[in-house]
């Protein structure tokens, strides 16, 4: 509410000064004080509703741009919405304070604009988010979350277009998942839609015979990409010890370096691999794949191959974390000194050298 009155203000004094109008000249078009003008412009307080048409006129306005009236959010417009509550949270988390104040101005963008299907499905990711920004909410917290993602995500698989509806639809199945609803997972899965086919080389041949080689390129430089993303999160799933076998698993973090290293992607394999050795109780091999892992998560991004992939794909800035932002780590370094099973490692130099490491990635 205060947000929206200073808001409000700034608009009546940066129309008023356009006018050339000082404060008691607009007072005296309206028949009310200077003071009440100063307290509008301040965010004090509101004009009242049967001033609002007079003051738009004595403002050369309407009534909708005086209130800066949206019907509705484009897409840009909601992604640089989400991206002020985003980084609005990093700085309350960056100053340990709850995630409380970063909640409720999510809560409040959504009551401003209750019919945006495309605002409440990013406002679902922020949800989860807030899970990386500040790992050490509690359990009702998080509970909380993970309640009004669900309301946002079942608002828009009611409402929303067919890819709003599919990404809701993914979202959640994996929510139904993680709380073994397996028949309501099971029915959200049925109705995914089927895949139809990969258009990508109609794609380039048409942009070969229109004469456009560059955009045939980039095309096929971008699906690549994201053929590549998908086989590595499938070999991911391949190390699952639960129905892998000790080398199938193996033979799929082998391939996920092979691949990564080939293109020139994020290469954290040996983070798939810890989990086995440590499972079986090989703790020298578990600790320097921890310590491999933590080097990909804190290092430089790996150069990407600019012959394949550019300009079809952006290369990522030099210097920044290959995959990990701040709050994945940060949710990496929690989980690590919380589960039990981490503890055995802690005699190991490899293990105790990448833990400091991680650590001291998160100052400063």
């Amino acid at each position: 509410m205060e947000q929206t009155q200073r808001k409000l203000g700034g608009n009546i004094a940066a129309l008023r000064r356009a006018k050339g109008l000082t404060q008691e000249q607009l007072a005296g078009l309206l028949g009310v004080s200077a003071p009440a003008v100063s307290k509008w412009e301040t965010g004090a307080s509101y004009p009242d509703i049967t001033l609002l048409c007079p003051l738009a006129r004595a403002l050369d306005t309407n009534v909708d741009r005086l209130l800066q009236f949206e019907p509705d959010l484009s897409r840009s417009a909601v992604h640089e919405k989400i991206q002020e509550v985003i980084q609005f949270a990093r700085g309350e988390a960056e100053r340990q304070a709850g995630p409380d104040a970063s909640l409720a101005l999510l809560r409040s963008l959504l009551r401003q604009y209750p019919n945006s299907l495309e605002l409440k499905l990013n406002g679902a990711a922020v949800l989860d988010a807030f899970w990386l920004i500040f790992p050490e909410a509690g359990p009702g917290c998080r509970e909380q979350w993970q309640e009004e993602k669900q309301a946002l995500l079942e608002a828009v698989w009611t409402g929303g277009d067919p890819t709003q509806r599919q990404t809701a639809a993914l979202q959640l199945t994996s929510l139904a998942l993680s709380t073994d609803k397996l028949e309501q997972a099971h029915t959200l899965l049925q109705e995914l839609p089927k895949p139809v086919g990969d258009a990508t080389m109609l794609w380039v041949q048409y942009y070969i015979k229109k004469g456009k080689p560059e955009e045939a390129k980039t095309k096929a430089q971008a699906r690549l990409y994201q053929l590549l993303v998908q086989t590595l999160s499938c070999l991911t799933l391949l190390t699952n010890s639960k129905f892998m076998p000790q080398q199938g698993i193996y033979k799929a973090v082998a391939a996920y370096h092979a691949i990564a290293r080939t293109f020139g992607l994020p290469d954290v394999g040996d983070g798939l691999l810890m989990a086995l050795h440590l499972e079986q109780g090989r703790l020298k091999e578990a600790a320097a794949c921890f310590a491999r892992y933590v080097d990909a998560l804190t290092g430089p991004f790996p150069t990407l191959d600019q012959d394949l992939f550019s300009p079809g794909v952006p290369a990522p800035r030099q210097g920044e974390p290959a995959t990990a932002s701040r709050e994945y780590r940060q949710l990496l370094l929690a989980s690590v000194q919380e589960d039990a099973a981490y503890a055995r490692l802690l005699e190991e130099p490899a293990f105790a050298a990448a833990l400091a490491k991680l650590q001291a990635s998160l100052c400063g």
